[in-house]
């Protein structure tokens, strides 16, 4: 039997008999015989897993629809509470703490709707944990004459670990270890775990080990990876260049940051006699190197993304190919994909041409040194003086593609990211915002431009590709949104059909250079969908495009390496009619992968930023920070100093003098007696009381309101 006719069968066996069924009972009424049942099992396993259908106790399998049951993933908060993600799509289901039955974060589980609300809300209970997530868990030994724990690092693992007997004999109080879980909580029992790793006691070096053993970040690359990578030539050889069209004597070059080894992308351009620029943005070729199958395309997919920490970065590709024969260093011959665009005065791109090169860039350029030559600085210039007309035209044409990007309501959030530095022994020393120079801009423009124009290619190809796509805000978050920017007394016109950026964008041009506007892009940012990777082009609400992809990073990024071999594919006429329906269905199960593991690494890059922030702090308690207030409760104020970007809260205990109460409608809180107002996106000083590094908590005490 086929696979598709075994799955019509399994949903018409449940459909017909009305009732949750046995693999044996399936199988009877399908008339298979015994010794040919392992396909069905391993049917009904794949499509319990793909949430089409639930197991329950008793090895039952059932309809979700049919138990009022919704399929998907589970995400837990700090506070205990979840919501579970349909994987059908549609709104999540909020599961209060008590209705956990022992699921973890990040499980797939099956929920039953035991509430739902007139607007659409649905509370939940899970009965069902269909696959579990959480396999290893990190955290701090907790010691004690009858009982030994983890406390785990994450806490949106609601579970202390037990640990067995032999293994408390091997660690000691306070030690931090990774345990694999070896029996998952019930609801009246916990989780048991097994020791794999002792890290030792608490130190600087050691956080960033904790944070990468807690998001599961696989640090040294397999034998056989490495082998494989040793064998690739560190030069590009005649036999690479063939059939490629040769731009080595092109002036071209890279924009990138100080500390930069892996350099993707390289940048050359011309100016025309029509007045138009001819735009070329050459990417480094991995996919020439990095084959579909191989050991090093198995663990890049793995790892589906390269990590950036402060102090190291854990790369999806071995050194060889990353800082080597992959990056477009300078004076060396390297293999690209360049993507060559003829621009017109309005920024439109009315030519282009996508093809396999060979290029030798001319210069590495840093950001800064880049802005310096746009600025007219005569050392900076001289050091690099074939580069200084080329950026000239650059800096030109970057400003026409922003403007017209601004134009059709692109939004440009300018949150500029902390930097934390951090000295030999892996404490923060200094934090400070990294400044946005137009150097940055240019790349920023040129990828960009880049990425559509691959995107617009493919879409029209009608071939099967990836896509970056952005969905348009949820309606009640966005919703709740425009009524705190109506309560700052910002105009926001009504909100009839769907929302268009241009909307937001006016929002951020009314707030610009003001003390809220970093908390105006900030919280329009927490109103938007997360951005993700996709077979299907629904395009880019946030860059207000139709059609977005990721061309420009294949050594850091497994979604744009795998994009280059569908361009490869698309340009030479390899796909066939036959062919594209398993390349559609492969590329669901590829996008929704690469798609886990860059929001992992985020969330892992997050982690460690707040970490040192928060370590860079517990060495000023007691001194007074500017900081602006970011939320309000009615337990009191969330602020975040100006400076290093601490996140922290001040009690309504620590606002002094007097009783506040909480005015939800006008995000403030008021004095009974003074009258005095804090509201959201007011500047205050606050005095640093405590630091709670475990629990990520900094604690402050108001010392007054600035004007």
């Amino acid at each position: 039997m086929e696979e598709k006719e075994l799955e019509a069968g399994i949903f018409e066996a449940l459909h017909v008999l009305n009732k949750p069924l046995k693999a044996r009972e399936i199988a009877k009424f399908l008339k298979i015989p015994v010794e040919e049942r392992q396909p069905l099992r391993e049917k009904l396993k794949a499509l319990a897993k793909e949430g089409k259908l639930v197991k329950l106790k008793g090895a039952k399998y059932a309809l979700p629809e049919k138990l009022n049951l919704v399929v998907g993933k589970l995400c837990v908060y700090r506070e205990g509470f979840g919501f579970v993600d349909p994987i059908s799509g549609g709104k999540g289901v909020f599961v209060p703490g008590r209705n956990m039955a022992g699921a973890m974060n990040g499980d797939i589980v099956a929920v039953e709707i035991v509430k739902e609300g007139k607007d659409g809300k649905k509370e939940g209970k899970i009965v069902s944990i269909i696959e579990r997530a959480v396999k290893k868990v990190v955290g701090k030994v907790e010691k004690s004459k009858k009982h030994c724990f983890v406390i785990p690092e994450d806490k949106r693992i609601r579970y202390d670990i037990i640990l067995t007997h032999e293994d408390c004999k091997k660690v000691e109080d306070g030690d931090y270890v990774v345990v694999e879980i070896v029996s998952y909580p019930s609801e009246t029992r916990g989780p048991v775990g097994k020791v794999i790793e002792n890290l030792g006691k608490k130190g600087a070096k050691l956080d960033i080990e904790l944070v990468i053993r807690k998001f599961d970040l696989p640090v040294e690359f397999p034998p056989e990876v490495l082998e494989e990578a040793e064998k690739i030539p560190d030069k590009v050889t005649e036999k690479d260049i063939k059939n490629r069209i040769d731009l080595r004597n092109q002036l071209c070059f890279t924009i990138d940051g100080e500390t930069a080894k892996d350099f993707d992308d390289a940048v050359a351009i011309e100016k025309l006699p029509n007045g138009n620029y001819k735009l070329f943005v050459h990417i480094a070729d991995v996919s020439h190197y990095v084959k579909p199958g191989s050991a090093l395309d198995l663990e890049a997919y793995k790892r589906g993304t390269s990590v950036y920490f402060p102090d190291r970065c854990i790369p999806m590709l071995p050194e060889k190919l990353s800082n080597g024969i992959c990056s477009l260093n300078p004076g060396v011959d390297r293999l690209t994909f360049t993507c060559e665009m003829e621009i017109n005065k309005k920024g439109i791109v009315i030519d282009y041409k996508i093809y396999e090169s060979v290029i030798h860039s001319k210069a590495r350029l840093t950001y800064t040194i880049a802005q310096k030559i746009i600025d007219g600085d005569e050392e900076a210039q001289k050091q690099f003086p074939h580069v200084v007309e080329p950026l000239k035209h650059m800096y030109e044409l970057a400003q026409t593609l922003y403007k017209k990007r601004y134009k059709r309501g692109s939004l440009d959030f300018d949150l500029p990211e902390p930097v934390v530095v951090l000295n030999a022994e892996g404490e923060p020393v200094d934090i400070y915002k990294a400044e946005r120079l137009w150097s940055h801009r240019i790349i920023e423009e040129f990828m960009i431009v880049a990425n559509e124009t691959v995107a617009e290619y493919m879409f029209w190809t009608d071939y099967p590709s990836i896509y970056r796509v952005h969905e348009s805000p949820d309606r009640e978050k966005l919703q709740e949104f425009l009524n705190f920017v109506r309560s700052l007394g910002i105009r926001v016109p009504a909100v009839k059909n769907d929302i268009q950026p241009k909307l937001l964008q006016k929002i951020l041009e009314q707030v610009e250079g003001k003390p809220e506007e970093k908390l105006v892009n900030y919280l329009m940012l927490r109103t938007m969908a997360r951005a993700k990777y996709s077979p299907d082009n629904i395009g880019h609400f946030g860059l207000a495009s139709t059609h977005y992809t990721h061309f420009t990073s294949p050594i850091r990024r497994y979604a744009d390496l795998q994009l280059h071999r569908l361009v490869k594919m698309a340009l030479k006429g390899e796909f066939t009619p036959e062919s594209i329906p398993a390349w559609e269905e492969k590329l669901e199960i590829i996008c929704k992968h690469v798609t886990e593991r860059s929001i992992n690494a985020d969330e892992a890059e997050r982690d460690v930023i707040e970490l040192k922030k928060l370590q860079f702090a517990a060495n000023h308690i007691g001194e007074v920070f500017e900081a602006i207030i970011t939320g309000v409760t009615e337990q009191g104020l969330y602020i975040e100093t100006i400076e290093q970007v601490i996140p922290g809260f001040v009690h309504v205990t620590n606002l002094k003098n007097d009783y506040y109460i909480c005015v939800p409608k006008q995000y403030c809180l008021v004095g009974e007696k003074s009258g005095t107002v804090f509201r959201i996106g007011d500047r205050v000083l606050v005095k640093l009381l405590n630091v709670d590094i475990e629990n990520r908590k900094a604690e402050f005490e108001m010392v007054r309101k600035l004007k």
